[in-house]
């Protein structure tokens, strides 16, 4: 009894111990939930409670707790009532899951969004009146709410800000005009011109107007607010920048003039230039005028209202300019030289694309703007001014770009000594180099105007790190690659063939002209190989797995593919002991029989006297009969009848062979006199006399045809000698008269 009284009393200890802990844990947390809640408004009936992220965490603590209290009780066979009362308070804790909604469920709460939004934003309309009636009341009170300017005093502060201006701009011009006359310089802008030549236009016709403009900034500070110099500084502040503008346009046109881009460039200095200006314009003034620092002397309201008219403008004028000027501007895209055309097709088939449909970003984007800012939020307005930004650094990065082309171009080399090609080439590796760094630029500063940065993605969120150390390794790997290529290539295509004479560029052998080329597409090979499994690991991969199921695979492949195999190895003991080459005429058996024109790492490929091509892999030849190395012989061959002079016809042969020699054309052909044999052998048609000449590799047969021409000429002119041949000896000679008719008598 006594056991049994202790054990309700210790159970009952334990319930109150557990009740207290349970306590100790949950009020904090109701307190800190009650602590957070935000008092409704006054335009508001219900009172609303905001959750913070302190009670969530409050919660869980509370819930991970009950789970564990009611576990330890579980044990416990008579502690069941107290672990159902935990497990339904643990329920009651948990957020509840909200029900699958269907489709028609998803429609329906976008709708009352839609609507509830719609609600809260004003109609275009009334937006737009408010807009207009708020800018006519700040116009309205302009000059009274100015310090006791009348508009009399408004005029004469404009006209004196810009007679500075202009006092300042003509004495300007003026040091440049005695500047240009005493150094000789050119006043207008050729059509290919160079760095010197750009500086000099860009501080003749921007500098002056920047400083003058800088000169009444700095006037303007130092003295009173007023209507009249403000509005002067942004008249001209918009037209200088319209000038710039206008002065960036010209200076890429005059980069891109050049083959068949002129025409195309006349029409748009003669038609476009004017147009160019007022898009300058539009888009300067809608910057300007939206300054907060001039809200207070204008009015918020009409400058914002001027600005996106403005805006508006500069936006409509850019789709005329798209759509008008849409030819000349895809002519100026996809000109290229004969030398980019014929060996870059692929870049040729890009740059028709985008000469086709470059007008379509610019009129879906200005366009699409435009519209809404007429008929969208008040906060359309924003997204006008970014998209007139996004057209103006574009415009910049193509100015940036073209003067990084003609940098890298350079002047044009008068002298007869060519420079090196690999200088050359690492220049323009360079310089394609800063222009890929110049466009990842642009899509920072462009990603920054719409609100938005990469790298601050990448600086503050834990993948953005993971991403950029990958792409800054992967960008490193590839340009280490680059490189590697560069000088290989460079390499390997001066051995072939020299861009330079004397001591530096010697002609290389046909041995070389053979291998070299193999060497370098088996370099590319393993280059790109190397690159592919760097570029893999630095993306996470591991490539261990990747490279033992490569040799796996390349050992199967070996087995199953043991022709290839032989044909490979065979070929690479005939390239390195050099039994054929390039050029030369063969005979590898089989009746294949030609000129070599190619050599790969497993087959040859020949063409033969005429015309068809073999292709003949290195494991069905067994001997190479070469016809082309060092020298050949020209055999000769005189077939004279019995009743000939063998002695004049042996004259005539080495009477002919000393005329070849003596022969302009032949000499150079002929490495030895010739050399005659003697008398042969007898036929049946004749004697056989025989002799040789020693030739050029492949000019055997051009001596043998020059001989027989010379030596048919030479028989024909003599009666010593006569040609033989089959038919020599027909008709029969006739019969004596005596034995005619025994010939006639029928044989008994």
């Amino acid at each position: 009894m006594s056991s049994t009284r202790l054990g309700a009393l210790a159970l009952s200890s334990a319930q109150l111990l557990l009740i207290i802990c349970l306590l100790l844990h949950i009020v904090p947390a109701w307190s800190a939930s009650d602590s957070k809640v935000v008092p409704a408004t006054s335009t508001t009936t219900t009172t609303t409670t905001t959750t913070t992220p302190a009670s969530n965490a409050a919660a869980a603590t509370s819930s991970s707790t009950l789970n564990a209290l009611a576990k330890t009780l579980q044990a416990n066979p008579a502690a069941t009532a107290l672990v159902a009362a935990l497990q339904q308070a643990e329920q009651q804790t948990k957020a509840p899951i909200p029900a699958e909604k269907g489709l028609i469920g998803l429609i329906s709460d976008s709708l009352d969004a839609v609507q509830t939004n719609y609600g809260n934003v004003a109609a275009p309309q009334k937006y737009w009146k408010l807009q207009f009636a708020r800018a006519a009341d700040e116009l309205s009170t302009l000059f009274s709410r100015q310090k006791g300017e009348t508009p009399l005093y408004v005029l004469v502060h404009f006209v004196e800000m810009l007679a500075l201006f202009g006092f300042v701009v003509f004495t300007l011009q003026y040091l440049g005009k005695r500047v240009r006359e005493h150094f000789d310089m050119q006043e207008t802008l050729s059509t290919d011109p160079g760095i010197k030549e750009l500086l000099i236009y860009i501080l003749r016709h921007i500098m002056p107007l920047v400083l003058a403009l800088l000169v009444e900034i700095a006037v303007v500070l130092s003295l009173p607010a007023a209507l009249g110099r403000a509005l002067a500084t942004l008249l001209l502040y918009t037209m200088i920048g319209a000038s710039v503008f206008r002065a960036v346009c010209a200076i890429i046109f005059s980069l891109s003039y050049s083959g068949h881009r002129n025409v195309a460039i006349h029409i748009l200095y003669r038609r476009a230039w004017r147009l160019l200006y007022f898009i300058g314009f539009a888009g300067w003034f809608g910057d300007a005028i939206n300054n907060p620092k001039l809200y207070s002397i204008i009015g918020g309201a009409l400058s914002s209202l001027v600005a996106t008219s403005a805006n508006l403008i500069a936006a409509i004028l850019c789709v005329v300019f798209a759509l008008r000027f849409r030819r000349p501007i895809a002519h100026l895209i996809r000109n290229r030289s004969s030398e980019v055309r014929s060996t870059h097709r692929a870049r040729m088939e890009t740059l028709e694309i985008v000469a086709s449909l470059w007008h379509y970003p610019i009129l879906l984007l200005a366009g699409g703007v435009s519209l809404a800012t007429v008929f969208g939020p008040a906060s359309s307005g924003a997204a006008l001014d970014h998209a007139l930004s996004s057209a103006a650094l574009l415009v910049g990065m193509f100015f940036i770009g073209t003067l990084l082309k003609r940098i890298g171009r350079g002047k044009k080399r008068t002298s007869l000594r060519r420079q090196s090609p690999y200088i050359l080439r690492l220049k323009a590796a360079i310089f394609s180099l800063l222009q890929i760094v110049m466009w990842i630029g642009f899509i920072e500063l462009l990603t920054r105007i719409w609100d938005r940065s990469l790298l601050d993605y990448a600086n503050t969120t834990q993948i953005g790190h993971l991403i950029l150390a990958a792409v800054g390794k992967i960008g490193l790997t590839l340009a280490m690659a680059w490189l590697a290529w560069i000088l290989l290539d460079t390499a390997i295509q001066e051995a072939i063939t020299p861009s330079r004479s004397g001591r530096y560029g010697r002609n290389p052998s046909i041995r070389m002209r053979t291998i070299l080329p193999l060497l370098r597409n088996a370099s590319l090979l393993i280059i790109l190989t190397a690159t592919v499994i760097t570029t893999l690991a630095n993306l996470g991969l591991n490539v261990t797995p990747l490279l033992a199921s490569a040799g796996v695979v390349g050992l199967a492949i070996g087995f199953g593919s043991q022709s290839l195999v032989k044909d490979v190895i065979t070929g690479i003991f005939i390239l390195i002991e050099d039994s054929m080459s390039v050029g030369d005429w063969v005979d590898v058996g089989n009746g294949h029989i030609g000129t070599v024109e190619h050599l790969s790492i497993r087959t040859v490929r020949l063409r033969d006297g005429s015309g068809s091509v073999h292709s003949v892999p290195f494991s069905q030849i067994l001997a190479v009969k070469n016809d082309s190395r060092e020298y050949a012989y020209a055999a000769l061959k005189l077939h004279v009848t019995l009743e000939s002079s063998i002695v004049d016809a042996l004259n005539l042969m080495q009477e002919t062979g000393n005329e070849m020699m003596n022969d302009l054309h032949l000499r150079r052909l002929l490495l030895a006199p010739i050399d005659i044999y003697g008398l042969n052998g007898f036929d049946l048609h004749g004697a056989i006399l025989t002799g040789a000449f020693r030739t050029r590799p492949q000019a055997q047969w051009e001596v043998g045809r020059a001989f027989n021409l010379r030596i048919k000429a030479k028989i024909d002119a003599t009666t010593t000698v006569t040609l033989a041949n089959e038919w020599a000896n027909f008709p029969a000679p006739a019969a004596p008269p005596e034995n005619q008719e025994a010939l006639i008598q029928p044989i008994a």
